[in-house]
């Protein structure tokens, strides 16, 4: 995948409150490892059928190895069935006395269940380590090749010494591969974490490369907010979410020691593929009425903050991570001079997002004289009000429409590729004077909005 390709397909998914900032293409190596294991065989259904034949002759007689050999009607020297006796001999399933073989008590146990059949092995199992995730990786998957990738690759992250404890508290990852390596019909019992063979891994000189996007997300605006890594697949843009809280909490000087030739900015890759962003137009409403679905409603609600006049009433039960979206536009309008209104509060006790809400306060308090902010609970408590607070979604625009329905206006945090409840809002541009003297005097207030 190109950066273009990954541009245009990461260009509209940033976190709430970010937006994209660079992109970095980068490769590291993973270390190849082998154990010295006790495994667990079980043979193919033909196989375990051989010992049951084996095991039930004994027990009627046929237990010399002439008897048992004519039984089955083969020559005394069978190398096959010589080699699966002394097998069963090792394992306890059998013994030989005297020349006279008998049903061991394992042997027993054997003929009631099969299924408890177990034969023992010591073998060498070779399988990958990530480094940086400490996942256990079969070798079987597929892997970039260095020299495939070699423009794109930019410094490797260095990765776990040679010690021991590189594997601790990694059995059940390590057995679950060795189990899917063998199609489940082998499984791991133990190893020795003692005597571990690595890889060279000299100078990087590893087979097996994992390739990655890491993308760098700023704050839309000045805040106390850090910037933000996420780590994604090079080929499918899946994230990763091991990878990306590593990148976070460990890594986070690897972006910066970058020279500028690694990076990829989003503003770079904007003016190549983009046409310079046109404002939004007010669309020309051609009834009194119009009924909304969830996403006409968001893009009307846009489009309204886009092309605020004089003033802007918005009146909503929470405020949530989403509003974050509007900051900046809430930002130019008071810079431009016009007035925000902003009721809010269903209760007391309302959920807001309360970081989000301090830089809404932050907001109001930079912009005093525009920025109207009343938390609706404590001001019906302050008249004496039987009110608690609002569920009402209501946004007025200037004297041209006001929109009033289910949508949660400041809430409202979902785009259109996830599931949604249905939502529906109402657009309407007649009698909008009314509809502001309406609220005024319902929640007694007495603002400066006829301009």
């Amino acid at each position: 995948m190109t950066e273009l390709e990954a541009y245009k397909e990461l260009k509209d998914k940033s976190p709430t409150g970010f937006k994209l900032n660079e992109l970095i293409a980068f490769s590291y190596p993973v270390r190849k490892i082998k154990i010295d294991a006790l495994v667990n065989k079980q043979p193919d259904g033909s196989l375990v059928k051989v010992y049951n034949v084996l095991l039930r002759a004994i027990q009627q007689g046929f237990n010399t190895q002439k008897t048992l050999f004519q039984f089955l009607g083969l020559g005394e020297q069978d190398e096959f069935i010589l080699r699966e006796l002394f097998l069963l001999k090792e394992k306890n399933y059998v013994d030989l006395i005297a020349d006279k073989w008998i049903v061991a008590p394992e042997g027993e146990k054997f003929l009631e269940n099969e299924k408890i059949l177990r034969i023992e092995e010591h073998e060498e199992f070779e399988f990958l380590l990530d480094g940086i995730s400490g996942d256990v990786l079969s070798i079987k998957q597929e892997f970039a090749n260095k020299a495939k990738l070699q423009k794109y690759l930019t410094s490797e992250i260095k990765i776990p010494n040679r010690s021991p404890e590189i594997i601790e508290n990694k059995f059940q990852q390590i057995a679950d591969t060795f189990k899917q390596l063998n199609e489940n019909k082998c499984y791991l019992i133990s190893y020795n974490a003692d005597e571990i063979k690595f890889d060279s891994f000299r100078d990087g000189e590893s087979g097996f490369w994992l390739n990655y996007w890491l993308i760098e997300y700023i704050p839309e605006r000045n805040s106390n907010l850090e910037a933000k890594l996420e780590v994604r697949d090079f080929d499918t843009l899946k994230p990763d979410k091991t990878l990306s809280a590593k990148f976070n909490s460990e890594y986070r000087h690897y972006i910066y020691s970058l020279s500028s030739s690694d990076r990829t900015s989003f503003e770079e890759l904007a003016a190549v593929t983009e046409e310079p962003v046109q404002p939004i137009k007010p669309q020309v409403i051609t009834s009194d009425i119009a009924t909304l679905t969830i996403w006409e409603t968001k893009h009307k609600f846009l489009e309204a903050l886009h092309n605020v006049k004089d003033k802007i009433l918005i009146e909503s039960p929470w405020i949530k991570r989403a509003t974050l979206e509007y900051l900046p536009l809430f930002e130019k309008m008071l810079k431009d001079k016009k007035q925000l209104i902003i009721l809010y509060g269903i209760s007391e006790k309302d959920e807001h997002d309360y970081q989000t809400l301090e830089k809404v306060k932050e907001l109001q308090r930079e912009n005093k004289e525009t920025f109207i902010l009343i938390h609706l609970p404590t001001h019906f408590n302050s008249i004496g009000s039987r009110l608690t607070g609002t569920h009402r979604k209501l946004v007025i625009k200037d004297n041209d429409y006001y929109f009033a329905g289910s949508f949660n206006f400041l809430s409202f945090g979902k785009n259109e590729k996830q599931q949604v409840a249905n939502e529906e809002s109402m657009m309407i541009s007649k009698d909008v004077q009314k509809k502001w003297e309406q609220v005024m005097k319902e929640y007694n207030l007495n603002l400066k909005t006829n301009k």
